[in-house]
């Protein structure tokens, strides 16, 4: 991580502004008191192992295995994401 002062100044007001969205939002209730995002990290997780054996198996050398892991990573915290919200949507415009 950089050890430049605004991009640790930026941090910590990026984490409190999430902080305050999401008691604001638990307090009018648009989200529910108790918000399970496990799923997220598992769904990251996941896509990572799926590409890394991929990987493994294809018998890449291990700085292209490093990046597949880490797209893995991207693209499967995105993916997750996106089906939360999506399931979310799903249930609040039914």
């Amino acid at each position: 991580m950089h050890e430049h002062p605004l991009i640790l100044i930026y941090l910590t007001l990026m984490a409190i502004a999430t902080a305050i969205t999401a008691a604001v939002a638990t307090r009018v209730q648009v989200l529910p008191d108790v918000i399970d995002l496990t799923l997220i990290p598992t769904g990251s997780g996941l896509a990572s192992l799926t590409l890394v054996t991929y990987g493994a198996v294809r018998r890449f050398e291990p700085e292209r295995i490093g990046r597949l892991s880490l797209l893995g990573t991207l693209v499967g915290g995105g993916a997750t994401t996106a089906t939360i919200l999506i399931a979310l949507m799903a249930d609040v415009l039914s």
